[in-house]
């Protein structure tokens, strides 16, 4: 992938238990507590690195114990070599004040949003959805998903009165080989804002949310077999499924 091309870094974790962020903005005085110094250590960080572009972090909405750290970047090489930087072996070290890296190892996911996520991240509520591909498809999916553009005609803009949307190829993964079957691997990643669930919810019970679906059943990317990712947490719909929604906040 040619070095000018963005990428986004989203990482799905484990808090320890007892661990809430959602006050993170509010609370980073001197006398906060080391775990809110331990993430804020870990925010700076990220921002210190060449590349680095904007950061989003948010607890799952149906799980608060699964926390979803979205990391924009110039370039994967930019992600790759802060990953392999003297850095990051303090920085893993750190992690373990804030995330509980035994029971569950991170899963890493990277992507090449075809438009701009910004808008669906700095929502509210956003929907987190990922499909997955047989493998034997991935070059004719990553062109079909390389083609498509979340548009404000878009009935999910129109209808469902989403703030935001945008899909993207997920080029590589870490540590999700339990996210897809065997033979397939994540290939699509979606990000959808909303001013709440239950305007997710009033989307999803709407004729044109139906007529959506059935098109995409019938679609070229339907036809290569698309599935549905299993991820950890869960959502209003099915435990552990491909989709569940964040509260995320953009990092300073």
């Amino acid at each position: 992938m040619p070095p000018s091309q963005s990428v986004t870094e989203t990482i799905i974790l484990h808090l320890n238990d007892g661990v809430n962020l959602e006050n993170v903005a509010s609370d980073t005085s001197a006398g906060s507590s080391p775990v809110i110094r331990a993430f804020v250590h870990l925010n700076d960080t990220v921002k210190s690195q060449p590349g680095f572009k904007r950061q989003f972090w948010g607890h799952q909405v149906e799980d608060q114990s699964i926390f979803v750290w979205s990391i924009d970047w110039e370039s994967f090489e930019h992600s790759a070599a802060f990953i392999d930087s003297e850095e990051h072996n303090s920085f893993v070290a750190v992690m373990g004040h804030v995330f509980d890296l035994e029971t569950a190892g991170p899963i890493t996911v990277y992507t090449r949003f075809s438009s701009d996520a910004v808008a669906a991240l700095a929502a509210p509520v956003t929907e987190v959805a990922f499909f997955t591909v047989p493998n034997s498809a991935r070059e004719d999916a990553k062109a079909l998903i390389e083609d498509d553009v979340i548009r404000s005609t878009d009935p999910v803009i129109t209808v469902g009165k989403s703030t935001g949307g945008a899909i993207g190829w997920v080029f590589g993964a870490k540590n999700a080989g339990d996210a897809a079957p065997d033979g397939q691997s994540l290939a699509l990643h979606g990000v959808f804002g909303y001013a709440s669930v239950d305007d997710h919810i009033k989307w999803r019970e709407t004729p044109e949310h139906a007529q959506v679906i059935e098109t995409m059943g019938r679609s070229p990317l339907g036809n290569l077999g698309l599935g549905n990712a299993r991820l950890p947490g869960g959502n209003i719909f099915v435990p552990n499924s491909n989709m569940f929604h964040v509260n995320f906040q953009e990092g300073p």
